[in-house]
Parts: C-alpha cells; structure tokens; sequence
C-alpha cells in the first residue's frame, strides 16, 4: 500500500502543469474576446503544448483545436472560439503534447459551460 501511495505521489509530481481556467465556476460565452486559458506549471514541464477543446456530452464527441504550440511559460492565453462551438455545458480544455498527439494530455479543465452570446438592452428606435 505504501509502495502505490508513493508512486501516485510521484505521478502527481511529475503532472504539474494544471488549467485554472476556465473551470465549473467560470466558463466562457460565444463571441466574446475575454475567453482565457490560464495554467500553472513549473520550470520541468514541457516547454509548448497545444489547446484542445472537447466535449464528451455530444454526439458525436466535440474537438477542435484552439491553439497549437502554445509556450508553456506564458501562464494564460486568450482565445478566439470557432464558429463550429456551440452553448452548452460538458466543454473542457485539455493541454495536450501537440497538434499530432490529441489523445497525449497533459492537463485538463474542469467542466465547464459555454453561454450564447448576450443580446443588447437597447431598443433600436
């Protein structure tokens, strides 16, 4: 028991870059130019990794890259959502090796809901 309890604890050392958002709390709305990836890492995680976006709730399975070979070192990001997204919740972002490797993540978002953009208040007269 000791020995797995060590090795977990070695695995999660080794995993340290970590999205902070967007998270349950704080997601993202449609056509807005404040949509933010943040991270932490430290200084023996990968130099550059790639953003993906997911959704596992539709179907079929919702992908598309956001932005590919992103530095490490940054802490945050923002970006441009595609037209192809949608409202709704389940979204995640996944930090992953590369535009090659998708399925290679190195961190993952909490879920997190993307909201339609807002309609204006005013009245057109």
């Amino acid at each position: 028991m000791r020995a797995v309890l060590a090795f977990l604890s070695l695995v999660s050392c080794a995993l340290a870059i970590s999205v902070t958002k967007p998270n349950a709390s704080q997601g993202w709305v449609l056509n807005a130019s404040n949509n933010t990836v943040s991270w932490t890492s430290v200084s023996t995680d990968r130099a550059n990794f790639t953003i993906l976006l997911v959704n596992q709730n539709t179907t079929p399975a919702f992908q598309q890259i956001l932005v590919a070979l992103r530095d490490t070192s940054g802490g945050s990001t923002a970006v441009s959502l595609p037209n192809t997204v949608t409202a709704g919740s389940g979204y995640r972002v996944n930090l992953v090796q590369d535009t090659q490797n998708l399925n290679s993540i190195l961190a993952q978002s909490e879920d997190f809901t993307i909201a339609p953009a807002s309609t204006s208040s005013s009245v057109l007269r």
